[in-house]
């Protein structure tokens, strides 16, 4: 009998096609509050759910600036990434933490 080892790449895209695990995958990169690690995170659901020219009508940007942000090059600030996040179908939500600065 042999087995099959799956890659780790393999198992988090197939986990990442559930939007739901999706969704869980970019708040705990918020939560750690890294944003390299949300951004990664972010790449991995783009690169999951593919089709770059419909992401990118969907998020009213262009291809370029998708495949930039996919490869690190440049800096894509955040209405670019609001944008993606919201073609994905997720909305990105400020709530009050319990160590509040304001009064």
């Amino acid at each position: 009998m042999s087995d099959k080892f799956r890659s780790f790449e393999e198992l988090l895209e197939e986990d990442l096609e559930n939007p739901e695990f999706a969704m869980s995958f970019l708040n705990q990169a918020l939560a750690d509050e890294d944003v390299e690690a949300f951004k990664l995170s972010l790449k991995d659901i783009i690169r999951v759910h593919g089709k770059i020219s419909h992401l990118a009508k969907e998020a009213h940007v262009s291809r370029g600036t998708i495949y930039k942000f996919m490869q690190g090059k440049g800096q894509a600030g955040i209405g670019t990434v609001l944008k993606l996040i919201h073609a994905l179908g997720y909305d990105l939500t400020v709530t009050r933490g319990s160590s509040a600065y304001c009064a």
